[in-house]
């Protein structure tokens, strides 16, 4: 076809890429020399590939979808921070009895929370909340629309790259600050939209996904166009951005798949190395596949400083907190009665926590390049004034933690008070606090708090500062407080014997093993050094002794159908508990739709504390 042909055929046909296709299809029998006419593949002129490219999404123009990507992102955040700030305004005039310009009507909040506080338990609760798969499902869904709706996918070759894999990749590409960025305990994320860190983390889990969905799209359209133009090996011969961004692939799909929950608690001690060994690999890979074409490096120049400030932000924190790493607390560690450990750290009278909150522990003689969370069991002593201060007493606040040990950090404290004689002292780093949901809960008319056995720990503490302020004004709202704490076994109740006397009358114990009270608090008080040596049964001390398991639905359908006005339900515990009441929370919020005569109150929130992140 001479020149005179090939104008007359772009000229009469509104395809600008038609030329392509005109003189035969690979496979060409080329031998890699760089010229592909004689074997059937048509070598345009810079004018026809640029005519061809100018009419289907010029490569100039690909960055748009970085773009449109980051607006969506900043869109949904913008939403995301102004109800929650409205949110919190509103819990804020209610803790001061004020009335609040902002507020949401009782139902409005009641369908929100229809739609978004169910779980599946497919998997054991593996698949997230249906409000942050609400969220993960709807950028999915803008995801492939934005890639996928638009043709051609492939342009013929010669003329240019797949504008699909363009597409896909400059998503990919935008996601990477916003992962990023979530992935850090210390975080703008938290600061501005007011979501709690145990829901960003969720989004951080499953976000990446896409972002690898999207990447794997990329190279599948990249592999199809060269394909279709030469052979596969001359075309990772030559041009180094097929082979470059193999590792940044590799990475990104370790991370994905070894962040799976199931692998990440198995391995978790490893799990945390190699997750920061292999995000640092995929972001040195991604700078050098990017090569700064278009300007891309602005994503991971923003993904850098984002994650590096946090840590920066984090580190400073740190050493400010421990005087510079020259005021290192002494934890001290000991064994309790039911296979449970009692730690102990000192901290200064001005460092102070919420109820609920919660920390991370670095043991410097025990893999002291990991962190642990621990949710705090103690609240601070409050100071009584300085003549009190003076004489030590309210000095030092004891910040105390009760686990159960498992694998990794726990199991190896309990080796090691195992070939002991006694309490350990070990010097630990304490990051935090972390606020829980004490603020949340004071605004509330009512709490129902959920415990199943060490989640003792993360409740008893809110339970008691609700006491503490229960009904005054400008403190709580919450005058209405009801406790509920499944335990196997009874020797269990002198974890928290000091702190269940001071809200005595408000817990209700549930025991699945054999009872025999007296004899198991007995046996487990002869190594209790610092409680009395009395013997004592449950209902004397702490309120009511049940058996066998709590009814979760029942618990919280009956309060609901007593307690007037709002109703905060605050569960920690296994994952049959937490998911058995949100899903009753979930339920419930349908009468509340339907103004169902028998429910008293109007709106129910729910709150749950993770063993585990």
């Amino acid at each position: 076809m001479d020149l005179t042909d090939r104008t007359t055929l772009q000229s009469n046909c509104q395809d600008l890429c038609i030329l392509g296709y005109t003189n035969g299809t690979y496979p060409n029998g080329t031998l890699g020399k760089g010229n592909w006419e004689p074997f059937g593949i048509y070598m345009p002129s810079a004018t026809e590939k640029a005519a061809c490219q100018n009419a289907y999404e010029p490569w100039t123009e690909t960055p748009k979808y970085g773009w449109w990507t980051t607006y969506f992102i900043l869109a949904v955040l913008a939403v995301v921070s102004i109800i929650n700030g409205a949110r919190r305004l509103h819990n804020l005039n209610r803790i001061h009895g004020l009335q609040s310009p902002i507020s949401f009507h009782p139902k409005v909040s009641a369908l929100f929370r229809w739609a978004s506080y169910p779980q599946l338990k497919a998997f054991g609760g593996f698949i997230p909340a249906v409000g942050p798969s609400f969220l993960i499902f709807g950028f999915l869904i803008f995801s492939i629309a934005v890639c996928f709706l638009r043709r051609p996918y492939y342009r013929p070759p010669n003329f240019g790259n797949s504008p699909l894999g363009f597409r896909s990749e400059w998503i990919a590409t935008a996601m990477i600050p916003w992962i990023y960025a979530s992935a850090t305990k210390r975080n703008f994320l938290v600061y501005f939209s007011g979501v709690s860190y145990h829901r960003i983390l969720t989004i951080h889990k499953w976000a990446p996904w896409i972002c690898l969905f999207m990447s794997i799209v990329h190279t599948w359209a990249m592999i199809i166009r060269a394909d279709r133009q030469q052979p596969w090996w001359y075309t990772m011969k030559t041009n180094p951005y097929y082979w470059n961004g193999i590792p940044a692939l590799i990475a990104l799909t370790w991370l994905c798949i070894m962040s799976l929950d199931p692998i990440r608690n198995r391995f978790y001690e490893t799990f945390y190395v190699l997750h920061i060994f292999a995000a640092v690999v995929f972001l040195v890979w991604m700078y050098i596949h990017l090569n700064n074409l278009l300007e891309s490096w602005q994503y991971m120049h923003s993904a850098t400083i984002l994650w590096g400030a946090a840590i920066a932000w984090r580190f400073v924190v740190h050493a400010f907190d421990h005087g510079w790493f020259k005021k290192i607390p002494r934890a001290s560690v000991e064994m309790l009665g039911a296979d449970a450990i009692k730690i102990s750290v000192p901290m200064p009278s001005n460092r102070t926590w919420g109820a609920g909150s919660y920390v991370y522990l670095r043991f410097l003689s025990i893999r002291p390049w990991e962190s642990h969370p621990f949710t705090i069991s103690s609240l601070p002593a409050p100071l009584m004034g300085k003549e009190s201060d003076a004489h030590g007493k309210y000095g030092v606040n004891q910040m105390v933690f009760l686990i159960r040990p498992r694998a990794g950090l726990t199991a190896r404290l309990r080796s090691s008070l195992s070939a002991s004689q006694g309490p350990l002292m070990r010097s630990c780093l304490v990051d935090g606090p972390y606020e829980g949901y004490i603020n949340k809960l004071r605004a509330c008319d009512s709490a129902v708090l959920l415990a199943g056995g060490s989640g003792m720990a993360a409740i008893i503490p809110v339970a008691q500062a609700l006491k503490r302020a229960s009904g005054e004004i400008g403190m709580s709202c919450c005058q209405n407080i009801r406790v509920i704490w499944a335990i196997k076994d009874l020797s269990c109740l002198v974890w928290f014997k000091d702190q269940l006397d001071e809200v005595k009358g408000l817990v209700s114990i549930y025991s699945t093993g054999v009872v025999d009270s007296k004899l198991k608090l007995k046996k487990s008080l002869k190594n209790e050094s610092d409680i009395s040596k009395q013997s004592f049964t449950p209902e004397e001390c702490f309120g009511t002794l049940e058996l066998g398991r709590p009814n979760i639905h029942l618990t919280i359908d009956h309060a609901v159908r007593k307690l007037s006005g709002r109703l905060g339900v605050l569960v920690c515990g296994p994952d049959s508990m937490v998911l058995g009441a949100r899903n009753s929370v979930a339920a419930l919020q349908k009468q509340i739709l339907t103004s169902d005569e028998s429910i008293q109150c109007n709106e129910i929130e729910f709150f749950e504390e993770s063993y585990s992140f």
